[in-house]
Protein backbone atom coordinates (compact mmCIF):
# COMPACT_ATOMS: atom_id res chain seq x y z
CA UNK A 1 0.00 0.00 0.00
CA UNK A 2 0.94 3.66 -0.29
CA UNK A 3 1.15 6.00 2.67
CA UNK A 4 -2.47 6.93 3.52
CA UNK A 5 -3.54 4.74 0.57
CA UNK A 6 -2.86 7.75 -1.62
CA UNK A 7 -3.48 7.49 -5.36
CA UNK A 8 -0.34 6.67 -7.32
CA UNK A 9 0.01 10.17 -8.74
CA UNK A 10 0.83 11.43 -5.23
CA UNK A 11 3.45 8.74 -4.56
CA UNK A 12 6.01 9.23 -7.30
CA UNK A 13 9.73 9.95 -7.51
CA UNK A 14 8.86 13.65 -7.75
CA UNK A 15 7.11 13.64 -4.35
CA UNK A 16 8.38 16.29 -1.91
CA UNK A 17 8.12 13.93 1.07
CA UNK A 18 9.25 10.39 1.74
CA UNK A 19 8.48 7.93 4.53
CA UNK A 20 11.39 5.58 5.28
CA UNK A 21 10.45 2.50 7.37
CA UNK A 22 13.47 1.06 9.22
CA UNK A 23 12.54 -2.23 10.86
CA UNK A 24 15.66 -2.44 12.99
CA UNK A 25 15.79 -3.53 16.61
CA UNK A 26 19.23 -3.91 18.15
CA UNK A 27 20.03 -4.83 21.74
CA UNK A 28 17.03 -3.18 23.37
CA UNK A 29 17.04 -2.57 27.12
CA UNK A 30 13.55 -3.53 28.32
CA UNK A 31 10.48 -4.06 26.13
CA UNK A 32 10.81 -5.55 22.66
CA UNK A 33 8.89 -5.12 19.42
CA UNK A 34 10.14 -1.81 17.98
CA UNK A 35 10.96 -3.48 14.65
CA UNK A 36 7.19 -3.91 14.13
CA UNK A 37 6.45 -0.24 14.72
CA UNK A 38 6.84 1.10 11.17
CA UNK A 39 4.43 -1.33 9.53
CA UNK A 40 1.68 -0.64 12.08
CA UNK A 41 2.03 3.13 11.71
CA UNK A 42 1.87 2.76 7.92
CA UNK A 43 -1.20 0.51 8.15
CA UNK A 44 -2.93 3.05 10.40
CA UNK A 45 -2.13 5.90 8.00
CA UNK A 46 -4.74 4.72 5.50
CA UNK A 47 -7.44 5.96 7.89
CA UNK A 48 -6.13 9.53 8.09
CA UNK A 49 -8.10 12.42 6.63
CA UNK A 50 -6.34 14.07 3.69
CA UNK A 51 -7.17 17.53 5.06
CA UNK A 52 -5.01 18.68 8.00
CA UNK A 53 -7.59 20.61 10.00
CA UNK A 54 -5.28 22.28 12.54
CA UNK A 55 -2.96 23.78 9.92
CA UNK A 56 -5.62 24.19 7.22
CA UNK A 57 -3.77 22.52 4.39
CA UNK A 58 -3.68 19.32 2.36
CA UNK A 59 -0.09 18.09 2.68
CA UNK A 60 -0.60 15.08 0.41
CA UNK A 61 -0.79 17.26 -2.71
CA UNK A 62 2.97 17.82 -2.39
CA UNK A 63 3.42 14.06 -2.77
CA UNK A 64 4.36 11.45 -0.15
CA UNK A 65 6.35 8.46 -1.33
CA UNK A 66 6.59 5.37 0.87
CA UNK A 67 10.13 4.06 0.43
CA UNK A 68 11.15 0.42 0.51
CA UNK A 69 11.27 -0.89 4.06
CA UNK A 70 14.75 -1.52 5.44
CA UNK A 71 15.27 -4.73 7.42
CA UNK A 72 18.93 -4.75 8.49
CA UNK A 73 20.24 -7.61 10.61
CA UNK A 74 22.97 -5.67 12.42
CA UNK A 75 24.42 -2.19 12.97
CA UNK A 76 26.67 -2.31 9.94
CA UNK A 77 23.81 -3.24 7.62
CA UNK A 78 21.60 -0.63 9.26
CA UNK A 79 24.06 2.19 8.60
CA UNK A 80 24.70 1.05 5.04
CA UNK A 81 21.04 0.65 4.10
CA UNK A 82 20.03 3.99 5.61
CA UNK A 83 22.90 5.73 3.82
CA UNK A 84 21.90 4.25 0.47
CA UNK A 85 18.23 5.10 0.87
CA UNK A 86 18.91 8.72 1.86
CA UNK A 87 21.38 9.17 -1.00
CA UNK A 88 18.74 7.97 -3.45
CA UNK A 89 16.19 10.44 -2.07
CA UNK A 90 18.31 13.52 -1.37
CA UNK A 91 15.70 15.78 -2.94
CA UNK A 92 13.00 14.75 -0.46
CA UNK A 93 12.08 15.67 3.10
CA UNK A 94 12.44 12.26 4.76
CA UNK A 95 10.62 11.09 7.86
CA UNK A 96 12.11 7.83 9.12
CA UNK A 97 10.04 5.38 11.13
CA UNK A 98 11.94 3.17 13.58
CA UNK A 99 12.77 0.74 14.88
CA UNK A 100 14.83 1.51 17.93
CA UNK A 101 16.43 4.89 18.47
CA UNK A 102 19.82 3.87 17.08
CA UNK A 103 18.44 4.43 13.57
CA UNK A 104 18.85 8.16 14.25
CA UNK A 105 22.62 7.72 14.36
CA UNK A 106 22.55 6.16 10.90
CA UNK A 107 20.37 8.91 9.46
CA UNK A 108 22.49 11.73 10.87
CA UNK A 109 25.71 10.07 9.70
CA UNK A 110 24.50 10.44 6.14
CA UNK A 111 22.91 13.89 6.43
CA UNK A 112 25.99 15.43 8.06
CA UNK A 113 28.13 14.67 5.01
CA UNK A 114 26.87 17.78 3.24
CA UNK A 115 24.93 19.83 5.81
CA UNK A 116 25.64 21.71 9.02
CA UNK A 117 22.82 21.38 11.52
CA UNK A 118 21.80 20.86 15.13
CA UNK A 119 19.70 18.01 16.49
CA UNK A 120 16.59 18.29 18.66
CA UNK A 121 15.62 15.12 20.50
CA UNK A 122 12.26 14.64 22.21
CA UNK A 123 12.78 11.77 24.62
CA UNK A 124 12.07 10.54 28.14
CA UNK A 125 15.71 9.42 28.45
CA UNK A 126 18.88 11.36 27.81
CA UNK A 127 20.47 8.42 25.92
CA UNK A 128 23.89 9.83 26.76
CA UNK A 129 25.80 6.66 27.64
CA UNK A 130 29.09 6.16 25.90
CA UNK A 131 28.38 2.46 25.42
CA UNK A 132 25.55 0.08 26.29
CA UNK A 133 25.21 -3.67 25.76
CA UNK A 134 28.69 -3.71 24.19
CA UNK A 135 27.82 -1.13 21.55
CA UNK A 136 28.60 2.56 21.18
CA UNK A 137 25.67 2.80 18.75
CA UNK A 138 23.03 1.35 21.06
CA UNK A 139 19.73 3.19 21.44
CA UNK A 140 20.94 4.32 24.88
CA UNK A 141 23.89 6.15 23.26
CA UNK A 142 22.22 8.12 20.50
CA UNK A 143 22.48 11.59 22.03
CA UNK A 144 26.09 11.01 23.05
CA UNK A 145 27.08 9.94 19.53
CA UNK A 146 25.21 12.79 17.88
CA UNK A 147 26.73 15.38 20.26
CA UNK A 148 30.22 14.52 19.02
CA UNK A 149 29.57 16.57 15.86
CA UNK A 150 26.39 18.55 16.56
CA UNK A 151 24.77 20.86 19.06
CA UNK A 152 21.98 18.88 20.71
CA UNK A 153 18.79 19.91 22.52
CA UNK A 154 17.11 17.27 24.70
CA UNK A 155 13.46 17.97 25.48
CA UNK A 156 11.15 16.07 27.82
CA UNK A 157 13.90 14.18 29.70
CA UNK A 158 12.86 12.62 32.99
CA UNK A 159 15.16 9.61 33.46
CA UNK A 160 18.97 9.47 33.35
CA UNK A 161 22.02 8.00 35.04
CA UNK A 162 24.08 10.18 37.40
CA UNK A 163 27.05 10.05 35.02
CA UNK A 164 24.84 11.19 32.14
CA UNK A 165 23.60 14.03 34.32
CA UNK A 166 27.13 15.18 35.16
CA UNK A 167 28.39 14.97 31.60
CA UNK A 168 25.44 16.87 30.12
CA UNK A 169 25.70 19.52 32.84
CA UNK A 170 29.35 20.12 31.95
CA UNK A 171 28.83 20.06 28.18
CA UNK A 172 28.98 23.22 26.09
CA UNK A 173 26.93 21.90 23.17
CA UNK A 174 24.23 19.81 24.86
CA UNK A 175 21.17 21.53 26.30
CA UNK A 176 18.31 19.86 28.10
CA UNK A 177 14.89 20.81 29.42
CA UNK A 178 13.43 18.24 31.77
CA UNK A 179 9.77 17.28 31.35
CA UNK A 180 8.84 18.70 34.74
CA UNK A 181 10.53 22.05 33.91
CA UNK A 182 9.43 22.35 30.29
CA UNK A 183 7.73 25.52 29.12
CA UNK A 184 7.44 27.14 25.71
CA UNK A 185 9.37 30.15 27.02
CA UNK A 186 12.32 27.94 27.94
CA UNK A 187 12.30 26.36 24.51
CA UNK A 188 12.22 29.83 22.93
CA UNK A 189 15.32 30.73 24.96
CA UNK A 190 17.08 27.52 23.89
CA UNK A 191 16.45 27.59 20.13
CA UNK A 192 18.79 30.53 19.35
CA UNK A 193 21.67 28.45 20.72
CA UNK A 194 21.17 25.97 17.87
CA UNK A 195 22.07 26.17 14.19
CA UNK A 196 19.56 27.56 11.70
CA UNK A 197 19.05 24.04 10.34
CA UNK A 198 17.83 21.31 12.68
CA UNK A 199 16.94 17.63 12.57
CA UNK A 200 14.14 16.42 14.87
CA UNK A 201 14.14 12.98 16.48
CA UNK A 202 11.05 11.89 18.42
CA UNK A 203 11.32 8.91 20.73
CA UNK A 204 7.67 8.22 21.47
CA UNK A 205 8.40 7.55 25.14
CA UNK A 206 8.52 11.36 25.44
CA UNK A 207 4.72 11.02 25.65
CA UNK A 208 3.12 10.12 28.93
CA UNK A 209 2.23 6.40 29.26
CA UNK A 210 -1.42 7.39 29.71
CA UNK A 211 -1.29 8.22 26.00
CA UNK A 212 1.44 5.94 24.58
CA UNK A 213 2.10 2.64 26.37
CA UNK A 214 3.56 0.51 23.61
CA UNK A 215 7.18 1.54 23.85
CA UNK A 216 10.33 -0.07 25.23
CA UNK A 217 10.62 1.87 28.49
CA UNK A 218 7.54 3.98 29.26
CA UNK A 219 8.31 6.68 31.83
CA UNK A 220 5.66 8.42 33.96
CA UNK A 221 5.40 12.18 33.87
CA UNK A 222 5.58 12.56 30.10
CA UNK A 223 4.27 15.15 27.67
CA UNK A 224 0.78 15.24 26.23
CA UNK A 225 -0.18 15.43 22.55
CA UNK A 226 -0.87 19.17 22.40
CA UNK A 227 2.40 20.05 24.14
CA UNK A 228 4.40 18.03 21.60
CA UNK A 229 2.53 19.64 18.70
CA UNK A 230 3.16 23.10 20.20
CA UNK A 231 6.87 22.29 20.46
CA UNK A 232 6.96 21.22 16.83
CA UNK A 233 5.07 24.35 15.75
CA UNK A 234 7.64 26.51 17.49
CA UNK A 235 10.61 24.64 16.01
CA UNK A 236 9.24 24.82 12.47
CA UNK A 237 8.53 28.52 12.92
CA UNK A 238 12.03 29.36 14.15
CA UNK A 239 14.22 26.86 12.27
CA UNK A 240 14.70 25.14 8.94
CA UNK A 241 13.91 21.50 9.61
CA UNK A 242 15.87 19.16 7.34
CA UNK A 243 14.30 15.84 8.37
CA UNK A 244 12.79 13.90 11.22
CA UNK A 245 12.25 10.47 12.69
CA UNK A 246 9.75 8.78 15.00
CA UNK A 247 11.15 5.80 16.88
CA UNK A 248 10.60 3.20 19.61
CA UNK A 249 6.96 2.31 18.90
CA UNK A 250 6.72 -1.33 20.00
CA UNK A 251 3.17 -2.51 19.20
CA UNK A 252 2.33 -5.38 21.55
CA UNK A 253 -1.23 -4.98 22.80
CA UNK A 254 -4.18 -2.59 22.35
CA UNK A 255 -1.99 -0.45 20.11
CA UNK A 256 -4.39 0.55 17.31
CA UNK A 257 -5.16 4.03 18.66
CA UNK A 258 -1.47 4.65 19.30
CA UNK A 259 -0.47 3.59 15.78
CA UNK A 260 -3.10 5.95 14.39
CA UNK A 261 -1.88 8.82 16.60
CA UNK A 262 1.69 8.33 15.40
CA UNK A 263 0.57 8.25 11.77
CA UNK A 264 -1.20 11.53 12.53
CA UNK A 265 2.03 12.85 14.04
CA UNK A 266 3.85 12.10 10.78
CA UNK A 267 1.19 14.00 8.84
CA UNK A 268 1.40 16.93 11.29
CA UNK A 269 5.15 17.17 10.61
CA UNK A 270 4.51 17.17 6.87
CA UNK A 271 1.83 19.83 7.29
CA UNK A 272 4.18 22.04 9.30
CA UNK A 273 6.91 21.73 6.68
CA UNK A 274 4.69 23.21 3.97
CA UNK A 275 3.16 26.04 6.03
Amino acid sequence: MNWMNLPEEYCTDSSKFAILPIEYEGAVTYGKGASNGPKEIIKASKHLEYYEDQFENEPFVQGIKLLESLQPKNEEEMFEQISNSIKENKDKFIISLGGDHSITIGTIKELEKDQDFSVIVLDAHSDFRDSWNNSKNNHACISKRVSEKHDVALLGIRAQDIEEHKEIKNSNNVHQIKAYDLTMDKIKELLPKLKDKVYISIDIDVFDPSFIRNTGTPEPGGLDWNTVIDILKLIFKEKEVIGSDIVEFAPEENFRAEAYALARLVYKIIALEIL
